[in-house]
């Protein structure tokens, strides 16, 4: 029979023995677990023992497009990236948009499960077909942009994409990073410092078959329509990209400050989306068949000669290459440039103001390969620690750690990507961090289930109280708890392209063929829920982890706190439509059942 959408084509390799084979799952597997979340809580129910280091080689690396990932639609350049989490010890996984998982879909393959640890470092070259285990010694301790071009002129195709990790996932940073396409990031859970742990360094892909779609006119429409609607639809994301509603979060008293503590900054004007456009920025970049061009581009030089020089001669008069007026600080474009997150919790949380010091922590945590939110949340947690006297000079090697000081941030980043002196610590995350220092730090924590909050307050964003509380990730923003965004990660549809549910169900039909309902959209975002829940309560957690720190039980000035109550019904609410046992979040044997995983949920004792 035809397939379309997907090859049913999974790679395995061995980084111990250096082996690799092939899995054909079956089409009833690929319409089960469709991709994403479902895939990787799949097969790490399957090869993950109970209790097994994170960083060991029990663990496993699970990069997982989704079955409508490289289709000729815009939205459709998502993978995940999945493992037991070193930063968490739970369900970790991470998403990313760009090129790179479209072009290993167009080399052939679904998905990459990476099972042990190579004696030395590695890299993985896929050439449509061909696999190859190459020799990364060269490559080891470099920064991404040196690597990718090392990587392309070895194999001699400027169309290469390349995913890898930087030095803090060699470092075993718990909160590493996986960039591809070298600014495109899977951010969260620390899956960077899983492939470093495996003396993986790098995925290169080439692939050159188009993905096969079974209604070819019914996608076409769709991004047409999205072309189309540009102005109605997505204009603020084209123009801006994340960012932009900085000053209106800052002015109703939601926007994390000093550590969430005060919700307000008179200085936010400074570092939102609009001054990047208006003074950093040189343009708009895009992920894979996307028309809506939402990913900022910046470009800052030390010098006014070098900055005239390279806007004339690259971007012809169109765009002005900024200068740092204290001549410190150069940004590469390579590295796009600060989105939301990063420009709050590299910024506004550590109660900064200065835009090109931001940029350049940021373009750093692309290039060293950081997650920008959990350490700008543990920068946030040990400036206020530093700043009550818990951590003093002594504990940090005579570095202080203060709130408003944006030269100390950079020099910081790097000290934690290389584990250098209070680095070392930081490497940890908060909640680990918090738990060697004791003294009272857990106090001004901002982990759920030992993962940093994102930067939306609960207190002020309702519609993010669930998935802080329940996405399986811990404090996860991106609402993943939801139907609509449960969906779109196993299918591997971006979550900011504004499709109404029917759109996404004629994407997916589109693609697949599959006479697929939206009654089954639902079941399969449950599933991929029940199937990550499964794993965290096999790994210990249960409902006593489903709950926000203390912080955020305090009012800010402008918000009430969010209780122990209301975090409880919320909690009971969920457990309830998801098929849950109501008191323990325990999925039922019918909801186990209806989801056709009784096999995984086996592996789950």
């Amino acid at each position: 029979m035809d397939r379309y959408g997907y090859w049913n084509k999974i790679l395995h390799v061995n980084l111990g023995d250096r082996s690799t084979w092939i899995e054909e799952p079956g089409d009833a597997f690929f319409r089960r677990y469709a991709g994403g979340r479902g895939l990787i809580a799949h097969y790490l129910l399957k090869y993950v023992p109970k209790g097994a280091d994170p960083l060991g080689p029990d663990n496993i690396l699970v990069i997982a497009p989704g079955v409508i990932t490289g289709a000729p639609v815009p939205g459709a350049g998502r993978h995940s990236v999945g493992a037991k989490s070193p930063l968490t010890g739970g369900f970790g996984e991470s998403e990313s948009g760009g090129y790179w998982g479209a072009e290993l879909k167009r080399a052939g393959w679904d998905a990459i499960v990476f099972h042990g640890v190579s004696p030395t470092p590695v890299y993985l070259w896929i050439n449509d077909g061909a696999v190859e285990i190459r020799d990364a010694s060269h490559l080891w301790g470099k920064i991404t942009g040196e690597v990718e071009d090392a990587i392309l002129a070895e194999l001699g195709d400027p169309r290469i994409r390349v995913a890898q990790i930087g030095p803090a996932g060699e470092n075993l940073v718990r909160f590493a990073s996986i960039a591809n396409d070298l600014n495109e990031v899977a951010g969260r859970t620390g899956m960077g410092a899983v492939m470093g742990s495996k003396r993986l360094k790098a995925i290169a892909v080439r692939g050159k078959i188009p993905v096969k779609i079974a209604d070819q006119p019914s996608l076409l429409g769709v991004a047409k329509w999205v072309s189309g609607t540009m102005d109605e639809k997505h204009r603020a994301f084209h123009e801006f990209g994340t960012g932009a509603a900085m000053q209106g979060k800052s002015l109703e008293g939601g926007m994390p400050v000093l550590n969430y503590r005060l919700g307000a900054a008179d200085t936010i004007a400074k570092v939102d989306a609009i001054a990047v456009r208006d003074q950093v920025r040189v343009r708009m970049g895009a992920c894979y068949a996307c028309s809506v061009r939402c990913k900022k581009v910046v470009h800052i030089e030390e010098k006014e000669e070098k900055a005239r020089e390279l806007s004339e001669s690259l971007y012809k008069g169109r765009a002005r290459v900024a200068v740092d007026p204290l001549g410190r600080y150069s940004v590469d474009p390579r590295y796009g440039g600060p989105e939301y997150e990063s420009l709050a919790s590299l910024g506004v949380n550590l109660g900064l103001d200065d835009l090109i010091a931001i940029c350049k922590s940021n373009e750093m945590c692309n290039y060293l390969c950081m997650d920008t939110v959990s350490l700008g949340a543990t920068l946030a947690w040990a400036m206020e620690c530093f700043e009550k006297g818990i951590l003093t000079l002594d504990d940090t090697d005579g570095v202080p750690l203060r709130f408003h000081d944006a030269d100390g941030v950079v020099k910081l980043v790097e000290m934690i990507a290389y584990r250098r002196g209070i680095g070392d610590l930081l490497a940890e995350g908060s909640q680990r961090a918090a738990q060697r220092l004791g003294r009272g730090s857990e106090a001004f924590l901002t982990t759920v289930k030992g993962m940093e909050m994102a930067m939306h307050d609960p207190r002020h964003m309702p519609v993010m109280r669930a998935s802080y509380l329940l996405a399986p990730t811990g404090g996860d923003h991106m609402r993943q708890t939801s139907n609509r965004n449960g969906l779109r990660n196993q299918i591997g549809l971006c979550h900011f392209l504004a499709y109404e549910d029917d759109q996404s169900l004629t994407i997916l039909r589109a693609v697949t063929g599959w006479d697929i309902t939206a009654e089954e959209m639902v079941t399969t975002a449950h599933r991929g829920l029940t199937l990550a829940r499964l794993f965290n309560l096999r790994e210990g957690f249960g409902r006593a982890d489903d709950r926000l720190p203390a912080r955020f039980s305090d009012p800010l000035p402008k918000h009430a706190g969010f209780t122990s109550e209301q975090q409880a019904k919320i909690v009971t609410d969920y457990y309830v439509e998801q098929g849950w046992d109501s008191v323990s979040g325990v999925p039922t044997v019918e909801t186990i059942r209806a989801l056709e995983i009784e096999e995984d949920a086996a592996r789950a004792v």
